[in-house]
């Protein structure tokens, strides 16, 4: 059983956890986790549940698979269950934090709650004039929408498969920069010899930020050609 190595390369993949952060977010103590991590106790069944939900793995994988020998283990492939959304696009000075505004208003007039069901990703679209005279910037965002959900300009796609890799923070504490994780999924994807798709009527790639167990967290997906995702995510959801 790997619980013990997992747990301790699996914090230090998180934003470096220490044992007593985990510890507080599972109501244990510090001393509790460290006999887990040596092998001197195994948690209890709902502990485990906690722990790979904390960390975003399967409970299997947590207790029988040594996750630090995998090639950056820290990205994952996973199959992105198919989603309807609308998308609403801006360029501005801060047209991320701009579009993100738009996008949760929009959501709360139609009565959905955007900070769980949103994804939002880079505008390629601007001029280097634009960039440089005027400090423009490109991005989009999109609410994702629940079955029978009715609205104009409805966008769809179905079922992929994203290499994909989370940050996780608590409160007050930074999440990873965005081009570092896309450029550590960049490399597992060359590494793994798994090419970047560009497959049309699907999203190249996206992000999405959310709070889980007290903490916060930043997902980042590529999409890619690849046929052994292991795991089926529902974007509203986030399982």
């Amino acid at each position: 059983m790997f619980l013990g190595t997992n747990l301790q390369y699996l914090r230090k993949q998180y934003g470096g956890m220490t044992q007593e952060k985990l510890a507080q977010q599972l109501g244990v103590s510090r001393q509790t986790v460290s006999k887990w991590e040596s092998g001197e106790a195994i948690p209890e069944i709902g502990n485990l549940m906690e722990l790979a939900e904390i960390f975003s793995c399967k409970l299997d994988d947590l207790l029988r698979t040594d996750l630090s020998a995998l090639p950056a283990s820290s990205v994952r492939l996973v199959t992105v269950a198919a989603f309807r959304y609308v998308q609403y696009i801006i360029i501005s000075a801060n047209a991320r934090r701009d579009v993100l505004d738009h996008m949760e208003n929009w959501a709360k007039r139609n009565g959905l709650s955007n900070r769980e069901e949103s994804i939002h990703w880079g505008f390629p679209y601007v001029s280097a004039e634009q960039k440089r005279r005027f400090g423009l910037q490109g991005h989009a965002a999109a609410c994702i929408l629940p079955d029978g959900f009715a609205a104009e300009d409805i966008r769809s796609q179905d079922e992929a498969t994203y290499a994909v890799m989370t940050s996780c923070a608590e409160a007050g504490e930074n999440l990873l920069p965005s081009d570092q994780m896309y450029l550590q999924i960049m490399e597992y994807l060359a590494d793994s010899n798994v090419p970047k798709s560009a497959a049309e009527g699907y999203l190249p790639c996206f992000e999405r930020e959310y709070q889980k167990a007290g903490m916060y967290y930043k997902d980042v997906f590529v999409l890619c050609e690849a046929a052994d995702a292991k795991e089926t995510m529902d974007l509203l959801n986030k399982e």
